[in-house]
């Protein structure tokens, strides 16, 4: 990982905020907000453009202090003709932090009351993307941390308008290089828009070359001049489609998926064979969200710090004491782990707000209590307790979910067009055009000569009680997990056996977990017997790369999959369900290019393996 470097708050002599890295404004000296109104919105011919559509793309390369960005949002939530859903689509190299981002907008008591929602979604100074819900889900913004260069190839998207800022092409070449307006080119609609306050002639030679007619108009304050122009061609009529959904499966996967399509407008049908959600899988009392981190920063730390961070913004919109950003405490096992945990954080600079090294003393203060050496100290994570996650996604979109629970889904049958979901009898349970398949190993042989590369793994959980002087200030986690519960006592565990179909619970296992307690807590299980603990046993999903199946499954058109999430599924569900509906929906994705393709469903298909 490329650490990211901060932007900070200075300012002019004039008092307008100022890079020193770039020596140049932020904005015009003559008020960053006007700006934003006359080059980014008159120039694409906003609002006007976005009335009668169903959504809205704008794509920017420099966020900057987010003036353009909260200008438009203002513009659109106070337009009654505006659509259901903006999405805002932004590259920032150098993001402030929130501190300095606050201090900045407090000087433009302007701006519309949606920056206070913005400073409480800010993402960490981490690179790549980072997907923010915002006004109640009607605006969408994705920020692009790092290099535009690097980032905007990544970039899934359709952008009606395109806004670019950054500063001035002497000072920042990078950005107005002919290689971003061929980005650009690429991602532009037919009929695209663009605007940018700067006439420099490498500018326009750029995007002239890159395909946009250029042209150029009454610049704002003292700019004489200002840049717009288009992409050739006429946007097509909106498509209108039938948005019904069936989901099968009722736990996180299930849940997230369902609450993200019904965001969307769509009917959705969700269907489990219990009588109630996270009963299975998802019914552990409390799981850890945390992310992973290794000295290759692969594609499953990369997927696992964004879909961390977009997991927690979600949480933060549920109702309930359902979770908690404790932190979490993870342990090395032995001095070889401890030293290669030291090196991972040497090794790629995370913000100390993320991630950094504990060493034994300092895990032990942390935790409160003596732990069994060093470790991590990732102060961005949490718990969450599953069953109520799943409430609280069906819960904020209620009206438009339909649940048919004690309904066990026996077999997919094509017909007319829309997919039928029987039972084993062949009676109907639900018809839909699309079916996401959200039932982990339940999946496998619903649909006939397609296979599914997942294999069931079997853990167990088990409920310790309180008892005097067992107390623990975090979640510590390492060969095992101890969790403090909401109303009391601690989840331990989790043992993980392959080809063990039993169900049940099991005493075995509640020694193998309070031995695994012991372990990272020395002393912490004394006095408790095995046998008269309560716990939970079931059965998790998992791949041979053991990153989750998202998307369209080859071979049965309009069928698609969240899968295979193993032990992580409490920090990927939210993010792949976001994927899988964007997809759906053809919107700007919430993961970089590269990054989707890692989770493909698809991908162990023959037809996807290279030749």
């Amino acid at each position: 990982m490329i650490p990211l470097v901060p932007a900070r708050l200075a300012f002019d002599v004039g008092g307008v905020p100022y890079s020193e890295v770039y020596g140049d404004v932020y904005h015009s000296a003559d008020g960053g907000p006007a700006q934003a109104r006359h080059v980014f919105l008159a120039g694409n011919t906003l609002p006007e453009r976005w009335r009668g559509r169903e959504s809205f793309t704008v794509v920017e390369t420099g966020f900057g202090l987010g003036f353009n960005f909260l200008v438009t949002c203002a513009a659109f939530l106070e337009d009654a003709r505006a659509p259901a859903r903006l999405h805002y689509v932004s590259a920032e190299k150098h993001p402030f932090g929130k501190r300095d981002l606050a201090a900045a907008l407090a000087r433009y008591p302007e701006l519309p009351p949606l920056s206070s929602e913005l400073l409480a979604a800010w993402p960490l100074a981490l690179p790549g993307f980072h997907r923010v819900h915002l006004a109640r889900g009607r605006i969408t913004l994705t920020l692009l941390l790092g290099d535009a260069a690097t980032l905007l190839p990544q970039l899934q998207a359709r952008a009606d308008a395109i806004y670019l800022d950054g500063f001035a092409p002497e000072k920042n070449p990078e950005m107005w290089a002919p290689a971003i307006a061929k980005e650009l080119a690429r991602l532009a609609v037919p009929g695209a828009t663009f605007a940018t306050w700067t006439v420099a002639g490498a500018v326009r030679a750029a995007l002239a070359q890159a395909g946009f007619a250029v042209g150029k108009r009454v610049g704002f304050g003292r700019k004489r001049e200002m840049l717009t122009g288009s992409f050739p061609g006429h946007a097509g009529d909106a498509v209108v489609r039938d948005r019904r959904v069936a989901i099968v499966g009722a736990g996180v996967a299930g849940t997230s998926c369902a609450e993200r399509f019904a965001a969307r407008g769509w009917t959705v049908t969700l269907i489990d064979r219990q009588g109630a959600p996270a009963r299975e899988a998802s019914g552990n009392p409390a799981g850890l969200l945390r992310p992973l981190l290794n000295l290759e920063d692969g594609a499953n730390a990369r997927l696992s710090r964004a879909a961390l961070g977009y997991a927690l913004r979600h949480l933060a919109m549920l109702e309930g004491a359902i979770w908690q950003a404790s932190g979490v405490l993870q342990l090395a096992r032995d001095a070889e782990q401890a030293a290669r945990f030291e090196r991972i954080i040497a090794e790629h600079g995370f913000p100390e707000d993320f991630a950094g090294y504990a060493d034994a003393r300092e895990a032990a203060r942390i935790a409160g209590r003596a732990v069994r050496g060093p470790g991590w100290w990732m102060p961005a994570a949490g718990w969450v307790a599953p069953e109520g996650l799943c409430a609280a996604n069906l819960a904020l979109r209620g009206e438009r979910i339909e649940r048919r629970f004690a309904s066990e889904a026996g077999r997919l049958a094509r017909l007319n067009g829309a997919w039928r979901v029987e039972d084993a009898r062949g009676s109907l349970i639900a018809e839909a055009p699309v079916v996401i398949l959200a039932n982990a190993t339940g999946a496998r042989g619903l649909l006939p000569g397609i296979e599914l590369p997942l294999e069931a793994v079997r853990g167990q959980v088990s409920r310790l009680p309180d008892a005097p002087g067992r107390t623990l200030a975090v979640p510590v986690c390492g060969d095992g997990m101890v969790a403090p519960l909401p109303r009391g006592g601690f989840c331990i565990g989790a043992t993980l056996q392959l080809d063990d179909p039993d169900p049940a619970v099991r005493i075995a296992d509640h020694v193998e977990n309070l031995k695994r307690a012991d372990s990272l807590l020395p002393g912490f299980t004394q006095g408790a017997d095995a046998a008269g603990l309560t716990g939970h046993a079931a059965f998790r999903a998992t791949t041979p790369d053991r990153l989750p199946l998202v998307g369209a499954l080859p071979g049965a058109d309009g069928v698609h999959a969240l899968l295979g999430l193993g032990a992580r599924g409490l920090v990927w569900a939210p993010l792949c369900a976001e994927l899988l509906a964007a997809r759906l929906e053809n919107e700007p994705l919430p993961l970089e290019r590269d990054l989707a393709f890692a989770v493909e469903a698809s991908r162990f298909a023959a037809s996807a393996l290279p030749s």
